[in-house]
């Protein structure tokens, strides 16, 4: 393995993703949903949901979705040079109404890889498939969805009696309809808490480093690390009065409006209805595809990942 290493991916080290800081703008990468003709640019509307089974959301406006019958559609992610990286065949499980569109939450199919050459793309997936958990679709989904760069945030909950601050990557936002989808693993503690309040605040990864971030995905969710004891200091939300991070950019409060069961995940779907910038731009930290990293201009940070 160390040869093919060498010789196809010049010596880095094999992972599922990598890490990047970018400011939005910095994403170059695109994201479509195709119907027969009908090619739409659903780049700031789709999101994951769910990974077992793997599911994926798409928001449509009305004019939008008066234009194609979405009961399966094919989504399409390409690169900053307009070239195909991948495409996933989508069936409908759900329609839900917005104020301006629609929330379609389809489960994910067929799945076709492009990046790189058919011998990177075996080589890697050959790599990851020494584990018993994983299959070729496992792999092949995880590179697709992953070829758009997906950033990771910060949860916060707490109340009278407890906290719990995390990370997430699987969850979208809506700007057109202050929206925030949320896939949170059902075996989270944290998950029914949440539901019971229907609040929850969203942080950015502004200037934290990402062995913080793991390290807050690693405290056990039953008994989070003690408040005094974290690497960073916090100050309390407008108007819930949750934990925010001192390495914040901005932050969302947010409250819960729905939520469905997808499977191992739980999506929750919220209303944002407070938001506020701490500075005046921020670059969070993003997960690439390793396949996708490798032909990109993204800078990898090394992590314990």
């Amino acid at each position: 393995m160390s040869l093919i290493r060498k010789l196809l991916f010049e010596n880095a080290r094999i992972t599922t993703f990598g890490i990047t800081r970018l400011a939005p703008e910095q994403v170059k990468e695109s994201v479509f949903l195709k119907k027969g003709k009908q090619l739409i640019d659903i780049t700031g509307h789709h999101g994951m949901i769910c990974l077992d089974p793997f599911c994926m959301s798409v928001w449509l406006s009305n004019d939008e979705i008066n234009r194609l019958e979405p009961q399966t559609a094919t989504i399409q992610f390409t690169g900053e040079d307009g070239k195909l990286n991948a495409a996933i065949n989508v069936s409908l499980i759900e329609k839900i109404p917005t104020e301006n569109g629609v929330l379609l939450l389809y489960k994910i199919g067929e799945v076709k890889n492009y990046q790189l050459s058919i011998l990177h793309r075996l080589a890697l997936f050959r790599y990851f498939l020494r584990s018993k958990k994983n299959t070729y679709h496992h792999r092949r989904v995880i590179s697709a969805l992953y070829s758009y760069p997906r950033d990771i945030i910060i949860v916060s909950y707490k109340d009278d009696d407890y906290y719990n601050i995390f990370p997430m990557d699987i969850q979208s936002y809506i700007a057109e309809e202050k929206l925030y989808l949320l896939g949170l693993r059902t075996t989270n503690q944290t998950l029914n808490k949440i539901l019971e309040a229907k609040k929850v605040v969203v942080c950015d990864t502004d200037t934290v480093d990402i062995n913080t971030v793991y390290a807050l995905g690693k405290h056990p969710s039953a008994d989070p690390t003690k408040i005094n004891d974290l690497p960073f200091s916090v100050i309390g939300s407008e108007k819930f009065g949750f934990y925010v991070p001192d390495f914040t950019g901005s932050y969302k409060e947010i409250e819960i409006i729905d939520h469905k069961k997808m499977g191992y995940h739980m999506l929750m779907i919220g209303k944002v209805v407070n938001e506020k910038r701490i500075k005046p731009g921020s670059s969070p930290l993003y997960h690439v595809g390793f396949l996708q990293l490798q032909k990109s201009r993204y800078k990898n940070i090394e992590g314990l990942y």
